[in-house]
Order: structure tokens, then C-alpha cells, then sequence
């Protein structure tokens, strides 16, 4: 049945959506969504400004205070992706402003410092002066790095590795900093090896969850160590049930959340993503009495995880055919544009087939953080490090929940980022060869 994407439901009942939310906490659940005034469920909005145009223009300084009022007026967290900062001369003037921007927006809408979370390039300024200013004008809050791919890789140089190490070591005087977030995810993958790759270029906020810009997501959030035993035995079970619920429960939140924009509104339809957040794994290892270093541990724990989204996987192609499909696959169908005839009858033939056998109906499932490789509730032990390639099996990719890192040093902190980089990186090439025809 075809869906009209610009359709909007006229009445969307928050009484419903939140029995659902607290249906899934009954599950072992935590929804990870914001209530407005008026008890309806959504998110944040993640906006992006021009630093360079807000500073040099009162008409788009004006307009930008407009935008975020909009969302904290509606007790609405916002993130600011700041593009265009202009060279290190410019960089700090133009975010200051930006800064002095918000913070009367702010004071305008009865908003919380907490509510506002700013994101930048690394290297764009020193990490402390960015801290610094932020805490200056804004008050406490996130501020999250996005690391650049120069940033991630192996140093080429003696000056690269000097102004890398540089980054690494204020980054580490910060690590006490909860507020201060290195971000190492440029790109988010579909669950469905028909669909692309996206850049994630922007933040959800409250959930830290790095994200293509304009999306809108269902945020869930399943800590696996609470349906194990204290042998580390899954209760499969009950796991199984909560893992069909959030899929089931994400889907309908969809239809019942109010999306803040016309842009989340349209890729609530076309794209329906989920996060569905897994995180214990450094506790489900420790629990089992694993030595984190063993390839074997990993193994074991990455079988684990195949299981996890295979049922995942499973209950969304069971709601895709007794509902619709990713309207997303339709999209992407490379025939739509090409005149008809027999060829090209055949081509969209076998588009048809092998959209039906991959049917889905979420195109992102998965969410994980690098954090969650580490034993939580106690000081994070390196060698738990060995388990990031668990990363491979995360569509998109959250940074909350650090542990203390007090006993590493910056090489620590800075390979800590760069080993999670390099297994998401090998995943987004695999899948780009996966995409040419």
C-alpha cells in the first residue's frame, strides 16, 4: 500500500506512546526519549549553523536565536553542529559569539544549560579553550569533538604527530570531564546491504548518538548484562522478548512521537531507525570470568551478539511483511528514472527480487558505545580495549557511559580512539564494496 510521505497524522495520542514506554521499562527497557509540555514523546533536535555567517550577519544570528528558541521553549535538549569555523584566529571570536547567541536564547526560553550541547571539529581549537568558553558563557554542558579522519589515522609525519599528540594530551586533562565527548563515527550503516552509507555528520542529543543530519531516531536503550546470570548465563527468554519488544515498540513510537521538524518528520517515514543501544558487555565478560585479551572471549561474545541481531533482524522483516517495507528500499530502486523496455523491465525485475528477499522494515537497528566494551561501575581496565571489534556488529554508534579513565595516560586515550575508528572504518569500506554493482 503506498504511503504518502508528506502525510502527517492529525491526532497523536502521548497516553499511548507513553504506556508503550512504560511497557518497555517493564521489559528491561529504557526508552531514551524527551517529554514536552504537553506529554508528548520525541527527541532533540540537532541543528547546524555557519559560525562565519551567524558572525558576520545579524539577519542569520536572528534567525538561528529563532531556531533554537523554538526548541527550548518546548523544553526541547538541542545540539549545535558548528560548521565553518574559520581559521585559529577566527575560530575563537566566531564561537564566542555563537556561544553569547545561545546563551540569551537560552535566558529567553527558561532553558537549561544542560539542554544546550554544542559540537565542533577537533582541531578546530584547543579542546580547553573550547571547554572553557562554553562553561564562560553557557554554563556546564557537552561538548562533543568530532575527530577527523586525519585525526584517527596512524601518524604520517613528525609535525602531524606532534600537533596529534598535542589534541590526545588536552583531551586527557579533560578525561575527569564528563561533559567532554571525542566523537570517532563518521558514518552510519543500514542494516540492509541495499541502502548506502551515511555521513554522520550531526548529534542527537541526550543520547550522544552521532547521526546523519535531519534524522529521527527511536532511542532505546538495552543493558544485556541485566538478563544474564551470575555466571553470565543469558536468561534467553526474557531477552528475546525484550529484544521483540523494542523493535515492535520502536515502530509504533514512531507514528506516536512528535517530530520537531519537517525534515525528521519526512525521515521518520522514509527511513524509520531505530537505536536500540546494547551495553554490558565489559560486565557480561567479567561476570563469565573472561580474560578480555583472549581471542576466544571475544568470540564468544561476538556469537552472543549474532544471536542478538539475528532477532532483531528477524522481527523487523516480520513487521516489514505484515505491514510495509523501508520505504527507503523503494527509493533506492536505481531502475525508477530509466525509460522502460525490456532490459530495463528485466533490471527492475530482479531490483524487485532482491528487495523483497532483504525486506526490512528499519534501516538502522543496532547502537553500541565504545564505552560499553568496559566494565561498568569501576575504573576501566585497557585490556578490555581487546573488545572493540564488537563495534562491527553497531549500525550507529553512541558515546555515553565512560568509565574513569584515571589510570591511562594520552597514548592510552589516543589509541583507545583510534582502535575504535579502525573497526568501524573496515566496516563502511566492506560495505561500500558490498554497494558496486
Amino acid at each position: 500500500m503506498a504511503v504518502d510521505r508528506n502525510h502527517v497524522p492529525d491526532i497523536i495520542d502521548p497516553d499511548r506512546a507513553g504506556r508503550l514506554c512504560r511497557e518497555l521499562q517493564l521489559a528491561g527497557v529504557e526508552p531514551m526519549l524527551t517529554s514536552t509540555n504537553d506529554g508528548h514523546r520525541t527527541t532533540g533536535v540537532a541543528l547546524t549553523i555557519d559560525a562565519g555567517a551567524v558572525h558576520s550577519s545579524g539577519a542569520a544570528a536572528a534567525q538561528f536565536g529563532r531556531q533554537a528558541f523554538d526548541s527550548l521553549a518546548q523544553d526541547l535538549p538541542i545540539s549545535v553542529a558548528v560548521t565553518n569555523p574559520g581559521g585559529i584566529a577566527d575560530a575563537i571570536g566566531r564561537f564566542r559569539n555563537l556561544c553569547e547567541i545561545l546563551r540569551t536564547t537560552m535566558n529567553d526560553a527558561g532553558a537549561s544549560p544542560a539542554s544546550v550541547e554544542l559540537l565542533i571539529e577537533a582541531g578546530s581549537m584547543s579542546p580547553q579553550t573550547a571547554w572553557l568558553l562554553r562553561c564562560e558563557l553557557l554554563g556546564d554542558g557537552i561538548l562533543h569533538m568530532i575527530a577527523p579522519r586525519s585525526l584517527m589515522r596512524p601518524d604520517d609525519t613528525a609535525v602531524e604527530k606532534s600537533h596529534h599528540d598535542r589534541f590526545w594530551l588536552e583531551v586527557w586533562r579533560l578525561r575527569r570531564n564528563a561533559f567532554v565527548r571525542v566523537l570517532c563515527a563518521p558514518f552510519v550503516l543500514p542494516q540492509c546491504p541495499l541502502l548506502s552509507i551515511e555521513p554522520a555528520t550531526d548529534v542527537l542529543p541526550s543520547v550522544s548518538l552521532q547521526a546523519p543530519r535531519g534524522s529521527a531516531w527511536i532511542p532505546l536503550q538495552l543493558d544485556l548484562s541485566r538478563f544474564v546470570d551470575d555466571k553470565g548465563v543469558f536468561r534467553e527468554t526474557a531477552l528475546e522478548q525484550a529484544l521483540c519488544r523494542c523493535v515492535e515498540a520502536g515502530d509504533l513510537l514512531h507514528d506516536l512521537a512528535r517530530w520537531p521538524t519537517a525534515q525528521m518528520r519526512h525521515d521518520s517515514w522514509l527511513n524509520r531507525r531505530l537505536a536500540i543501544i546494547l551495553s554490558g558487555f565489559g560486565d557480561i565478560a567479567q561476570r563469565r570470568g573472561y580474560d578480555p585479551a583472549r581471542f576466544a572471549s571475544l568470540a564468544e561474545l561476538s556469537e552472543d551478539l549474532r544471536w542478538v541481531e539475528n532477532i532483531l533482524r528477524r522481527q523487523s522483516q516480520a513487521i516489514a511483511k505484515r505491514t510495509q517495507s523501508l520505504p527507503a528500499l523503494e527509493q533506492s530502486d536505481p531502475t525508477r528514472a530509466l525509460p522502460a523496455g525490456a532490459t530495463i523491465d528485466g533490471w527492475r525485475e530482479r531490483w524487485q527480487h532482491a528487495a523483497e528477499f532483504a525486506a526490512h522494515r528499519h534501516r538502522n537497528l543496532v547502537a553500541m558505545s565504545p564505552w560499553s566494551v568496559f566494565p561498568s561501575a569501576q575504573a576501566a581496565d585497557y585490556r578490555y580495549a581487546d573488545l572493540l571489534p564488537l563495534l562491527d556488529f553497531a549500525h550507529v554508534l553512541s558515546f555515553t557511559n565512560a568509565p574513569p579513565i584515571a589510570g591511562w595516560n594520552a597514548s592510552k586515550l589516543k589509541s583507545f580512539y583510534q582502535r575504535a575508528w579502525a573497526v568501524l572504518e573496515a566496516r563502511s569500506v566492506t560495505q561500500q564494496i558490498a554497494e558496486e554493482p
